[in-house]
Order: structure tokens, then C-alpha cells, then sequence
């Protein structure tokens, strides 16, 4: 059996109940915590400072947890498979963080590591991606391609490798060699840096059938962000 239609009935069984209905809705406000100001922020960590908008679609796991389940560091699960530390966006959702100073900075190879929580399925992989976009200044958005008519999983979205690194393991999340996650390089989107980070759930455009859509882990699961390059 495909990859797609097994693993959602893993994460909704894991996933803590929640109060509200689950109908697709968006039943919450537009979340945000960045000042108006952070160039001048010395970043404490390579991972992302605030949330500067969150729009969910449903009640998504992870709410009680919001924001900082996405502001640290991965944590991976088991053998590299799905990890619970995660918000889910629903599908159709999407969030846009912010790093402080000079944000993610191009460098050698990858720049910027996105953990989802993506997990092994038999032979298969289940996946369920986001297109990334990323800015400079909050205005100018360059979006990565996220070719969802191609390769299964889809090349270039979010949410399509397996994340390692976790507290426990000691693996270094900056590393693309051995953090896992989806490594994006700002080159080739003809960036230098990036101080936001979008990610847009496109579950429904990938699978339309919405089987995964329900329930409070629907949609793209984000764990994490990481700048691979310090300033």
C-alpha cells in the first residue's frame, strides 16, 4: 500500500485530543510574537527567534505548545522517524518565522535546514510537503521549487526527508550531512540572506483526495528551522 495512505493513522492516534471540532475550519486568530524591529538581535541559537504569522487551518496538534514547539532545535524521533515535538499548520495553513541579525546567510552548499516529521512506511516514505518561500525583508518573497508532478516524494518541498538529529544523539541539527530534514540553498533563488521563512502546506495538492486533511495532525507538521551558516 502506498506510503500516503498509511501513516496519518499513526500520527492521529498519537496526537493528543483536542476540544474543538475538527471540520477543516479555521477556528484562530493570526499568531505573531517578532518585534518590529530585529536586525539589530544578536541570535542566541541557529534556529529560528519568533513567529511573525501563523495561519492554521483546524485544530492542529501542538497549539498548547505554540510558539516555541518551532523555535528550537529538530527532535526527531526513533530511527529517524516521525517525532511528536511538532505544530501542526492543517491543510492549506502556513507560518512565516523570523531570525534575528543577518537571519540565514549564503554560504557553501545548503543554507537553511527545515525538520517535518516525515516517517518510513515499508518501502516508502509518508510525506505530507510545504512549498518554502523566503525574504530578505518581509515583501520581496523568492519561493523554492516544489515540483509535486514529478518524483514521489516530490523534490524540493519541505517535509520530504527524514529528520535525525534530536537532543539525545548529539547530532549537530546544522549539519545537512547528519541532521536530516529538507536543506535549501539561498543561490538558487538568488538570495544572500534570509531573515523570514515561509512554509505553506500544500497537502491537498499532492494528495487531492484529503484523506489526511482531518484530524488534529492534518497537514504539514513543522518541527523546526536552522541556519546551516552563522553571520
Amino acid at each position: 500500500m502506498h506510503a500516503r495512505l498509511l501513516a496519518p493513522l499513526v500520527l492521529v492516534l498519537a496526537c493528543a485530543p483536542v476540544d474543538e471540532p475538527d471540520d477543516g475550519l479555521d477556528r484562530h486568530p493570526v499568531l505573531g510574537d517578532c518585534p518590529e524591529d530585529m536586525s539589530d538581535e544578536t541570535p542566541s541559537d541557529p534556529f529560528a527567534d519568533c513567529v511573525d504569522e501563523f495561519l492554521p487551518m483546524g485544530a492542529g496538534h501542538g497549539r498548547e505548545s505554540f510558539p516555541d514547539i518551532v523555535l528550537g532545535p529538530p527532535e526527531a524521533g526513533v530511527d529517524g522517524n516521525a517525532g511528536l515535538d511538532v505544530l501542526s499548520l492543517g491543510c492549506g495553513g502556513q507560518i512565516t518565522l523570523r531570525f534575528a541579525g543577518a537571519g540565514v546567510v549564503d554560504g557553501p552548499g545548503p543554507d537553511l535546514l527545515v525538520f517535518e516529521n516525515p516517517f518510513v512506511v515499508g518501502d516508502g516514505t509518508f510525506v505530507e510537503p510545504a512549498r518554502v518561500l523566503v525574504s530578505d525583508d518581509g515583501v520581496d518573497w523568492r519561493a523554492f521549487a516544489c515540483d509535486l508532478d514529478g518524483d514521489d516524494p516530490p523534490r524540493g518541498c519541505a517535509g520530504v526527508a527524514l529528520v535525525q538529529a534530536n537532543a539525545a544523539n548529539g547530532l549537530d541539527p546544522t549539519d545537512p550531512a547528519v541532521a536530516g530534514g529538507d536543506a535549501f540553498d539561498l543561490a538558487e533563488v538568488g538570495l544572500a540572506r534570509a531573515r523570514w521563512v515561509r512554509l505553506i502546506d500544500v497537502g491537498e495538492e499532492y494528495d487531492p483526495s484529503g484523506l489526511w486533511c482531518s484530524g488534529p495532525s492534518g497537514g504539514f507538521d513543522l518541527d523546526a528551522l536552522a541556519a546551516v551558516h552563522a553571520p
